[in-house]
């Protein structure tokens, strides 16, 4: 078990430490707004920010992050996070 703190909230996810923090995210926590593109960080469609600092999350364990706040599109706000947000609904993806 390991408790991340993600989008202001500590979560419990029983997961794999090693198990990449993209697939916790999307898999177990539902917040499917971080994207799989390429698996190898080089495409930023899994960026999330973890203490303020963007990360690809398809590269980093939940373990490396454990203790970190971690921020996804789900809690960013303005007219270009909303403007992704919508496209991405369209694109239903």
């Amino acid at each position: 078990m390991v408790t991340l703190k993600i989008n202001g909230k500590e979560q419990d996810v029983d997961v794999d430490p090693q198990m990449p923090l993209l697939w916790a995210l999307r898999d177990h926590l539902n917040l499917t707004g971080t994207k799989y593109g390429c698996g190898r960080a080089l495409c930023g469609a899994c960026t999330v920010h973890v203490d303020g600092q963007p990360m690809r999350s398809c590269s980093i364990p939940v373990s490396g992050v454990a203790g970190k706040s971690i921020t996804t599109i789900e809690a960013v706000n303005g007219k270009v996070a909303d403007a992704v947000k919508q496209a991405w609904q369209r694109l239903d993806r």
